[in-house]
């Protein structure tokens, strides 16, 4: 897609002729450096035992989701430094981002001690409309930056958004649980293997329970999730 070329050409521009920055605030950073040493400081990590392993939430809200992923490994609270990191990365046209921010959620797994022995990445998709708009899935851009650092092999059309919906974070907890039903598909490929998926934000936990559901159904073994940030509950 021309539009979606065109970020990657900046994006390219950018690394070649300009330092990184901050994803949060923009000011430069150092090549190793994931946030400035103000923003990191604002970063609100999640480590093991900080929230549920199965819903990824600090007070567990397991009854009322009822997860159908295995566990959730969140990189980090939606708060402090995160929050305008993620909204640079998908509405303010940085999608560069997401390299650096993908780093973040390799060192998570490395956190939690998950052996890298999953089969693949998948990433949660958008609509061809939304794409279309956009230009980019930061989603899928998070999971090419995973794989890059843990070599577990991506595999882009392992998830299909296959109806239009409304976006979530337009909608109220209660009407994200059903907004997405039956919006996934996933690819035959998936069967007997252990998927890892990927998105940026864990909210209410309706958009990975409805991919999980997608995947599972097409016969995958497990379901984790991983994601840069979770809420502290699943009320918006």
């Amino acid at each position: 897609m021309k539009k979606q070329k065109l970020h990657i050409i900046a994006e390219v521009a950018q690394r070649l002729f300009f330092p990184p920055i901050c994803p949060s605030c923009g000011r430069s950073i150092g090549k190793r450096e994931i946030f400035c040493p103000l923003c990191s400081k604002q970063l609100f990590r999640v480590h093991p035992g900080d929230v549920c392993p199965h819903c990824g939430k600090t007070v567990c809200a397991c009854r009322s989701l009822r997860p159908l992923f295995t566990r959730v490994f969140p990189a980090s609270l939606y708060m402090g430094s995160m929050q305008p990191a993620i909204q640079n990365m998908k509405f303010n046209h940085h999608p560069g981002h997401a390299r650096i921010l993908g780093k973040l959620m390799a060192q998570t797994l490395a956190e939690y001690q998950v052996p890298a022995d999953f089969d693949m990445l998948a990433a949660i998709p958008m609509s061809r409309k939304k794409l279309r708009t956009r230009g980019y899935n930061q989603a899928a851009l998070l999971a090419a930056a995973v794989s890059r650092e843990t070599g577990i092999p991506f595999v882009p059309g392992a998830l299909t958004k296959i109806r239009e919906t409304a976006s979530q974070h337009e909608l109220s907890a209660q009407p994200r649980q059903t907004n997405l039903k039956g919006s996934f598909r996933a690819d035959p490929l998936v069967h007997g293997k252990r998927v890892l998926l990927i998105d940026d934000v864990l909210t209410t936990g309706a958009t990975a329970n409805q991919a999980a559901e997608a995947l599972l159904l097409a016969g995958a073994a497990q379901v984790d999730v991983l994601v840069l940030s979770t809420t502290s509950s699943t009320t918006i």
